[in-house]
């Protein structure tokens, strides 16, 4: 499914209402209406009270809408206005007049009110409906818009947001001050990008998504490129093994990683790997400590590479590439150390190697500040940083990027001319077109030490079966996800460890194996 930014929803407003004639007052009115049925036909038991909250712009205009569909099919409505009804204007106003009815009781608050019947009868109410602000608010609420979600949060019914939790940057997720926590939030069109990021995801509540009536061509205008990637887009991705196909089908996997204080982590890429489908799977180690890799995991094969002291030099980097048709896919970074030997492997991989890549963990510290050798590379790449090595790959501070995570990922895909994941809840995934996707699987007991590892390997095992780098990429993010999902059912959360993310891998493939050959 799409999802917008504010500024792009603003955009196919305009594009409705300036170029294709559509009346703004009709995408209103569709919205309240739509906004109603949802409420009643999730709330609407006999004799439950509808506490709508409004502020002064379009949103407070969607809830009026809200409120004066509930009232006509009989529900119990007020409104609370936290500004006077005088200070309306444009589609909001006549929005306000339409739900002027003896059916509905309207409380006018502006600043100087100070209501505690009012606010009593907020907190008394079954359902409390946030129509305060809209999703072009940024910063924190002040004065009796706080108030009024203060108010909210005190209800002891359902809050259900319009559009967006009052408080919630509809761009980046952010909460500066006061914020709605919402139990559902219907969106208008199309889900907006910060319901979808932390912190704002956490007060967002279940999301439902309503039309409005607005034209495809304006959507189209928009310009949105961002989705989110479910299982749906899952299925798409996943192709049914060919009866005769052999090992080699499925691809011939080298992951270079190992030193002498990360001995685990290329095992974990490894054996993620195999068990996402990779068809040869070799750890290319530090000479020096291949032996204690010895049998660790049967279905993995070795290579010693030349090191110092433990430490992967450009020497091993040349070995790999003497014979650059051994392998289809490298994957390079799972413990891998830091220091100058790790960084003149990497740079002789990216100038010599013109195959599907991946970089992970201190193989993305190698390439810090190497935008143009990136950029360069024949290589397909796909990078893998979570937000600190986001940090070092691009030299931004967090703060920028946390300001317009799908922004800057889309830009840096662009200028490393890389697939380029940001791991966290929830992971981005930017194509170097523009494309960036908002993966919508796994749950927190995935913050554990190996899980980018795994997260490596599976990838890496795509890529050897066919997916390009993008696919492989979208699809390793929502099958790292969905095994995290599958093990915290039968283990919890707080226990997780990454071993059983590898070992629930076959089970988040499988059913999207079987449909695949079913198809």
């Amino acid at each position: 499914m799409q999802v917008l930014t504010p500024e792009e929803m603003r955009r196919a407003d305009r594009i409705a209402i300036d170029a294709l004639g559509v009346p703004g007052i009709d995408l209103m009115r569709r919205a309240g209406s739509e906004v109603g049925r949802v409420l009643l036909d999730r709330f609407g038991s006999y004799g439950n009270r509808f506490a709508v909250l409004s502020g002064k712009g379009n949103n407070g205009g969607d809830g009026f809408g809200a409120a004066r569909w509930l009232a006509d099919r009989g529900a119990l409505v007020e409104i609370f206005l936290f500004g006077r009804a005088e200070e309306l204007a444009g589609d909001a106003a006549e929005s306000f007049q339409a739900a002027c009815s003896p059916r509905i009781l309207i409380h006018e608050l502006p600043d100087s009110t100070q209501d505690d019947r009012a606010a009593r009868r907020i907190e008394r109410a079954d359902v409390v409906v946030d129509a305060l602000l809209g999703t072009g608010f940024s910063g924190a609420p002040r004065g009796r818009i706080a108030e009024a979600i203060r108010l909210s949060r005190r209800a002891r019914g359902v809050v259900a947001a319009i559009d967006i939790p009052s408080g919630v940057d509809g761009l980046c997720g952010l909460v500066e001050g006061e914020a709605v926590c919402a139990d559902l939030t219907i969106t208008l069109c199309r889900p907006k990008v910060g319901l979808y990021l932390h912190p704002g995801r956490a007060h967002a509540g279940e999301i439902v998504t309503v039309p409005i009536g607005m034209p495809e061509k304006a959507l189209e205008g928009a310009g949105g490129r961002a989705f989110l990637f479910d299982e749906e887009a899952a299925r798409r991705l996943v192709r049914p093994r060919a009866r005769d196909a052999h090992k080699g089908h499925f691809g011939r996997i080298l992951i270079a990683g190992g030193s002498p204080n990360y001995t685990g982590a290329p095992l974990l890429a490894g054996r993620a790997a195999i068990r996402t489908g990779g068809g040869l799977v070799t750890l290319g180690l530090p000479a020096s400590l291949r032996g204690a890799y010895a049998g660790a995991v049967l279905e993995l094969m070795t290579l010693a590479l030349a090191d110092e002291d433990g430490s992967h030099t450009e020497k091993g980097a040349a070995l790999l590439l003497a014979d650059p048709g051994r392998f289809d896919v490298l994957a390079v970074g799972p413990g891998f150390g830091r220091g100058d030997g790790p960084r003149a492997f990497l740079r002789r991989v990216l100038a010599g190697w013109g195959g599907p890549l991946v970089i992970d963990a201190d193989g993305l510290h190698a390439i810090a500040g190497e935008k143009d050798a990136i950029a360069s590379s024949r290589a397909r790449i796909v990078l893998t940083p979570h937000l600190g090595e986001l940090e070092a790959l691009s030299g931004a501070r967090r703060e920028s990027i946390l300001a317009d995570r799908t922004g800057f990922v889309r830009e840096w895909a662009a200028a490393f001319r890389a697939v380029l994941l940001l791991k966290g809840n929830p992971t981005l995934v930017a194509d170097p077109e523009g494309i960036v996707s908002i993966n919508t699987s796994g749950n927190p007991g995935m913050a554990t030490a190996g899980s980018g590892d795994v997260l490596t390997g599976t990838i890496a095992a795509l890529l050897g079966a066919g997916l390009s780098a993008p696919e492989a990429a979208r699809l390793g993010v929502w099958l790292h996800g969905r095994a995290g999902d599958r093990a915290a059912e039968r283990k919890g959360e707080a226990g997780l460890v990454a071993g059983d993310l590898i070992e629930s891998l076959p089970d988040a493939l499988r059913p999207l194996e079987e449909e695949a050959g079913a198809r």
